[in-house]
């Protein structure tokens, strides 16, 4: 059985030519999931989205099988920002983000929550849970996954406690969840490499936050050591973390029906690499 089968293994897809071609290109590498951005990611505004275009994708979503489905939230969104202008811009780009994703069937929104510069942590917590509280509430279908932060500078969620705390925030909290980035936890300090290591930091992560939230996994390697606080992927097996912690996710029987998205340097042109270095290290 190949490791596409026996796990949930999806990629980030292009878009180019139109967001309906990217179901195609997913199938192509027998991905049965996937991550695409539904607008141009360093963008405020975008056009909207033709009918032609979403009835298109959803048939050809349909087609090739695929499922738990992501998109990936501009890079410009900081939740946590104390001035209010940028708040009102970032609930807007929200709403803009999670009615694409809606319109397209896709399941979860992955966000990087953002950061505390120019206020406190325990503030910018409480703005992101409040923009994310207000924006959920029209979310008829997608949810709102809040990625792991691998702890540059001043950001929010490289902590599991920052993650429940937000989470804690939120009262529509059956429509969000967690996206387990393993390069940005590994480099926030967390050792997901060895077996002990990583079942003492998943039973961490189950008693912060709980299991019932992490709903989609970046399956990345590192380029950068485990408490480096810095975020620079690596193809699988070629990074620190290495197969060893790669290793660990993929036998994991309890996320075996999870969302595995590769965001590795490489994109589609490393996917075969990618898949070749798992097969080589999933359990029989």
């Amino acid at each position: 059985m190949k490791v596409t089968e026996r796990i949930l293994l999806g990629g980030h897809i292009s878009t180019s030519g139109g967001i309906s071609k990217a179901p195609a290109r997913a199938a192509a590498f027998g991905f049965r999931t996937m991550q695409v951005f539904s607008k141009n990611q360093m963008q405020w505004n975008a056009k909207p989205l033709p009918e032609e275009e979403i009835n298109l994708f959803r048939d050809e979503y349909r087609k090739v099988g695929l499922q738990k489905t992501m998109s990936h939230a501009s890079y410009l969104l900081n939740l946590g920002s104390p001035a209010e202008e940028m708040s009102k811009k970032v609930t807007d780009a929200m709403n803009l983000e999670l009615s694409r994703a809606n319109s397209l069937g896709i399941d979860y929104l992955v966000l990087h929550p953002g950061s505390y510069k120019d206020t406190t942590e325990k503030e910018a917590i409480k703005r992101i849970s409040m923009i994310l509280d207000s924006v959920l509430s029209g979310s008829r279908f997608t949810k709102v996954l809040i990625e792991t932060a691998a702890g540059q500078g001043s950001t929010i969620g490289y902590e599991f406690g920052q993650l429940s705390r937000i989470i804690d925030g939120v009262t529509s909290s059956d429509r969000i969840g967690v996206c387990f980035d393993t390069c940005h936890v590994f480099a926030a300090g967390y050792d997901i490499k060895s077996p002990e290591g990583y079942s003492e930091t998943m039973d961490l992560f189950d008693s912060e936050v709980g299991l019932k939230y992490l709903l989609g996994f970046h399956l990345n390697d590192s380029k950068k050591d485990m408490n480096s606080r810095v975020d620079r992927h690596e193809q699988i097996g070629k990074g620190l973390l290495g197969l060893d912690g790669i290793r660990n996710f993929v036998n994991d029987v309890r996320f075996a029906n999870v969302p595995m998205v590769l965001e590795t340097p490489k994109g589609e042109a490393g996917y075969d690499d990618d898949i070749h270095a798992i097969e080589s290290i999933m359990e029989r």
